[in-house]
């Protein structure tokens, strides 16, 4: 299954943020509401658009990569890019999870921010690995599939019952993206048809006027 998706989850949601508040603080103030859409849509738009929804006590951002391109600059430090610092002054007891991937170029990267501290950033494409931080639970269990085989980590699928151990860490896009994302969603969304979350549950579509 070849996914491109660009995504940002806060969890512990009980009481939602108004958009019109939330999109003024992040910096689309000249955003307006379009139309309804579903994940399915808007996990990757192609639109330069902001699509907001509510699954699992969590608020789900699609952005298109408009805010993830901010990370760039801070990846190897604690130190938060501005659309995290918002998020995280808006939602303080709130994690801020960012996970991106795109099939094309078998990239994928995630951050994770907890008490206005990042504690976890992982960007992987083929021939590259930047990381920082400790691995969260969810990543170790996709490095429960991997071995280390003359000097190199590689990883079998979980559905190989034989210890194939033949992919690079930068093949494993869907497993890594979709499997911390589960963090916050409470499912994972490559391993599960979930109807409710990718074609039932009503995002909201903002674009610039």
């Amino acid at each position: 299954m070849g996914y491109k998706s660009y995504m940002i989850t806060i969890n512990n949601q009980s009481q939602p943020i108004d958009d019109r508040i939330l999109l003024d603080k992040l910096g689309f103030s000249q955003f307006q509401f379009i139309k309804e859409t579903t994940l399915e849509q808007c996990m990757y738009p192609r639109d330069k658009s902001i699509n907001l929804g509510m699954f699992n006590n969590s608020l789900i951002i699609c952005d298109d990569f408009q805010l993830a391109s901010q990370l760039a600059l801070y990846t190897k430090s604690e130190k938060l890019a501005p659309y995290e610092q918002v998020l995280t002054d808006l939602f303080p007891s709130s994690e801020i999870l960012t996970t991106n991937c795109h099939s094309t170029g078998n990239l994928h990267m995630y951050t994770l921010v907890s008490n206005g501290k990042r504690v976890r950033f992982k960007l992987v494409a083929p021939g590259e690995l930047v990381e920082f931080g400790e691995r969260i639970t969810e990543e170790e269990k996709v490095y429960a599939f991997s071995e280390m085989v003359n000097g190199k980590r590689v990883f079998k699928s979980r559905y190989d019952e034989e210890d194939n151990y033949r992919y690079n860490e930068d093949q494993m896009m869907e497993e890594f993206t979709f499997g911390v994302a589960a963090r916050h969603l409470g499912l994972n969304i490559a391993q599960e048809d979930d109807e409710a979350l990718m074609f039932t549950t009503k995002f909201r579509k903002y674009l610039k006027s």
